[in-house]
């Protein structure tokens, strides 16, 4: 006697934060991707077409930092 045991692990569908549109010559916006916040930190995945890209928001410099670059 053998017997299975069927284990899926379904990750709940997370809502966009964002949708990205393309305005087209005509004047139409088209759906291009969505962003949807980053898992860590306060970043978003953004995805367009079928490529995927991560954005963060800057890190903070300090003083000393900002002075050199002047």
């Amino acid at each position: 006697m053998t017997t299975t045991t069927e284990t899926t692990t379904a990750k709940a569908k997370q809502a966009p934060a964002f949708y990205i549109f393309s305005q087209s010559q005509d004047g139409k916006n088209q759906r291009v991707g969505a962003a949807f916040r980053h898992g860590k930190g306060n970043g978003f995945n953004v995805l367009i077409g079928n490529t995927r890209y991560v954005a963060f928001p800057p890190k903070a410099q300090s003083a000393t930092t900002e002075e050199k670059g002047a």
